[in-house]
């Protein structure tokens, strides 16, 4: 698995600006060699001689452009329209073209060879046998991955305002062994708030029903969106690990979208994949399941549940994905699905069917009509009787 850590440096330097001039004359370099034909070998070689930068820094610069497309602008299309309409000049438009500094990891020199970091220290080779020193925050939680058995890729960026450095320092570490949860939470993404429900796998026992809200999730600027995001997930992640669940979410499918470029703000106003993206990562690593499912239908049913269960349709939605997960033939039940004698075959009754409208129906059909319970999957009678709500539900406010 593999994770990133965010770090800092607080102030530029020469020798890192001069590094970074070099480094990407040897990215563009390499990328018009490449379009040309030239063998890669040929290409590492030529470079070395060109650039004199240490092998490590040319082998990074070759793997950032061996993927790229014909025809690309290194800096941006909107960088060299500035420079065309001279509203930067020259030497500000090489800065900023020239803002990367990068080197993969090497296992058999502790870790990276040119960007090494001990502890509070990033060791920077600026040429053969020479070195600086650069201080460098890194938050203390991530100390334990950066250790000399383990390659890391460490990638410098630029900030915008000159106030010093970005880094980014890529690890592989392995993924942590979780038991299988006994409970599952379910999570019902809408316009604002995240509605989940938690319940028992074994016999779909509800357990808790809650809602999160990030109302200024909908309307925050870029850098803070990521900062309610993140905020978000570890609220999910503190209830998931209290309640001993496993989280799944629905994927959302915005392929046959006619603006698919925005289908992902048009749908309920979130940014459903980067709260994905930041679930899909965190989660894991803090010792929780996590999973992603087709949520079709469950609004459907949980519009359904909310009676019986006394419950808005977005926490009864989110009860519903937990029934289509640990067992569908129920969720099929209760959509209206009948089995068919003849060839076996289960076929949908959505619209005026005679399936059950609500869950205190179909459970009423179950105990007093004996035909219609012969044509009921099995597994809504678990232990000699149907699945019972009447419970303590607890709710939760986040």
């Amino acid at each position: 698995m593999m994770i990133t850590i965010p770090a800092f440096i607080k102030r530029q330097f020469d020798e890192i600006e001069r590094l970074m001039f070099k480094f990407g004359n040897c990215r563009r370099r390499a990328y018009s060699m490449k379009q040309d034909g030239v063998d890669r070998l040929e290409i590492l070689r030529q470079l070395h001689r060109e650039t004199k930068l240490p092998t490590r820094y040319v082998y990074t610069a070759y793997d950032m452009i061996e993927g790229l497309p014909p025809h690309v602008t290194f800096g941006g299309v909107k960088l060299q329209r500035l420079r065309e309409r001279e509203e930067i000049s020259l030497g500000e438009f090489h800065k900023r073209r020239n803002s990367l500094l990068a080197c993969r990891g090497d296992a058999s020199n502790k870790g990276n060879v040119c960007l090494r970091v001990e502890r509070k220290i990033l060791r920077v080779n600026i040429g053969s046998r020479r070195w600086i020193r650069v201080p460098l925050f890194i938050p203390e939680k991530y100390a334990g991955y950066l250790n000399d058995s383990k390659p890391y890729t460490v990638l410098i960026k630029r900030r915008e305002n000159s106030a010093g450095y970005d880094v980014r320092i890529t690890v592989d570490v392995k993924e942590p062994k979780i038991e299988e949860p006994k409970r599952i939470m379910p999570l019902d993404i809408n316009s604002g708030h995240v509605d989940f429900a938690v319940a028992d796998k074994q016999n779909l026992k509800p357990i808790a029903f809650g809602k999160i809200n990030c109302h200024e999730l909908l309307h925050a600027r870029k850098g803070k969106k990521q900062i309610i995001t993140h905020k978000l997930v570890n609220k999910v992640t503190n209830i998931a690990k209290h309640y001993g669940a496993q989280v799944v979410t629905g994927k959302l499918n915005t392929i046959y979208s006619k603006g698919r470029n925005h289908a992902n703000r048009k749908a309920q106003g979130m940014c459903q994949y980067k709260l994905r993206q930041v679930m899909r990562h965190k989660l894991p690593i803090n010792g929780v399941h996590y999973n992603e499912k087709s949520e079709a239908h469950t609004s459907k049913v949980g519009e359904k549940l909310s009676k019986p269960l006394g419950l808005d349709i977005h926490k009864s939605a989110a009860y519903a994905f937990a029934v289509k997960i640990v067992n569908y033939p129920v969720f099929s039940f209760f959509r209206g699905v009948c089995t068919d004698e003849g060839d076996g075959i289960l076929s949908a009754r959505l619209n005026g069917g005679s399936g059950p409208t609500a869950l205190h129906q179909a459970l009423s059909s179950l105990m007093h009509d004996e035909a219609k319970a012969e044509a009921t999957p099995k597994s809504l009678d678990k232990g000699g009787g149907p699945v019972s709500l009447q419970t303590s539900i607890l709710q939760v406010k986040v």
